[in-house]
């Protein structure tokens, strides 16, 4: 049995440091893990997907399409990108609503789609959605939205559709920069109260 997930954001976001952190706690799980990412495309606020697979005998780092089990999205318009990865059946959502407007979106006055489309363009490939406006949340609480990424990993956990344990995620986040670590444990463990 292997599991899916699929990380997607744009640049800045911590889209990487997010698969590291499930990576590893995979890994402190006992699971094998493999996985891809794209690196380039990060510098310049592009898109980044990011492939993580877990479980026993995972042989190929990325996930075929419609095979996404979780789709974790840190930008909302980048989970509507990455449906082809999903099935109504099979995958869950996890998605950040705090929108980054591309900047040729801006310099073309092409129009960024409104949060009620975005859902209608998702909803038919989610067996599960789960909103949540987790960087506006943690820039509130903490002063930064960069933290975002983090709760939302926690929001996944909770909702059933992330099937990794809290302690394995915490450890794991023992491996960031001592000065982050804090806030990053208090983002994960963020009240879901939150959600809508």
């Amino acid at each position: 049995m292997t599991f899916n997930v699929l990380l997607c954001g744009v640049g800045g976001e911590g889209v990487l440091f997010t698969s590291v952190i499930i990576a590893r706690a995979a890994n402190l799980e006992g699971y094998e893990v493999r996985g891809t990412q794209l690196h380039g495309l990060a510098q310049r606020g592009g898109q980044i997907p990011t492939h993580i697979r877990f479980g026993k005998g995972v042989f190929s780092p990325t996930i075929p399409r419609g095979e996404a089990d979780l789709i974790l999205a840190l930008e909302p318009v980048e989970a509507a990108r990455e449906c082809y990865f999903a099935d109504k059946k099979r995958t869950g959502f996890v998605i950040d609503t705090y929108p980054i407007i591309p900047v040729y979106t801006s310099l073309l006055k092409e129009r960024y789609p409104s949060p009620e489309e975005i859902r209608k363009m998702i909803a038919p490939f989610a067996k599960k959605a789960v909103f949540v406006d987790a960087s506006n949340i943690c820039k509130e609480k903490f002063g930064d939205p960069i933290y975002g990424n983090v709760m939302a990993i926690g929001v996944a956990i909770s909702s059933g559709l992330l099937p990794l344990k809290q302690s394995s995620v915490e450890k794991s986040l023992r491996y960031t920069a001592p000065k982050y670590w804090e806030q990053n444990l208090k983002a994960f463990r963020m009240d879901l109260k939150f959600r809508d």
